[in-house]
């Protein structure tokens, strides 16, 4: 009979040895502050047909279809983004540029207009918070009392287009009227709104005068893209 080793012995007498692995406290999910919701989306209804909500990118082939019916919007638009013909790219830059800056600032303060809550694009409103300052003097102000100290309004700036097959429809009109009393003065919170459009651009100016703008001194101004001088009328509404 074979002698027994010392290791066969332990392994007959002796219960195998266990590990007693101590239970981890579970790892906390990390605390993400909510994300507050972005306000002024609309849409807002101006009228049965009329409405406004925000551009998204999904309306870049109908924004880029709009923007080559005709080179009315590029000539009535002092921005050197909007051009004719108007490529799809730039379509899609500016859907997406829109997104963007209503995400960074967590307001929207422009909006397309349509003819449906979710309706295809037929224009554009814009409410922006107007600079105070032009050339080093306040150009929205209250004068306070008879001292003639000049107190900054909080002012707003409109600006919008509409699509040359939506035009002599009177809805510009109506979308104006309702970005003065309902967007710039009750969720902008603005006391004065400034409009401006080209001295030549007939149709535009009517547009502010029958939202009831009044016609301010106008102004000179170099545009890049035309590569020219060109007169801006200049309108004011206190609302």
């Amino acid at each position: 009979m074979a002698p027994t080793t010392h290791t066969e012995a332990m392994s007959e007498s002796t219960p195998p040895a266990t590990t007693t692995l101590k239970s981890q406290p579970p790892t906390p999910a990390p605390v993400t502050s909510p994300v507050p919701p972005i306000r002024n989306m609309g849409p807002y209804k101006v009228a049965e047909d009329i409405y406004l909500s925000p551009f998204s990118v999904s309306d870049t082939s109908e924004l880029h279809r709009v923007l080559n019916i005709t080179n009315a919007v590029s000539l009535g638009l002092y921005t050197a983004s909007v051009t004719f013909p108007f490529p799809l790219e730039g379509a899609e830059s500016f859907t997406r540029r829109h997104e963007s800056r209503r995400t960074e600032r967590g307001f929207a303060d422009a909006w397309a207009i349509r003819p449906a809550p979710e309706g295809p694009v037929m224009g554009l409103l814009g409410v922006h918070e107007f600079d105070h300052e032009d050339e080093g003097v306040p150009v929205c102000y209250h004068e306070q009392g008879g001292s003639g100290n000049k107190v900054p309004m909080r002012c707003g700036g409109v600006g919008y287009w509409l699509s040359p097959d939506a035009t002599g429809k009177g809805i510009m009109t109506r979308v104006l009227d309702y970005g003065l009393q309902q967007l710039a003065r009750q969720v902008m919170g603005f006391e004065r709104v400034h409009g401006e459009a080209w001295g030549e651009n007939v149709a535009s100016r009517r547009v502010m005068e029958r939202a009831g703008m009044q016609s301010a001194p106008p102004v000179e101004c170099f545009v890049p893209k035309f590569g020219e001088t060109k007169i801006c009328a200049h309108y004011i509404l206190d609302v």
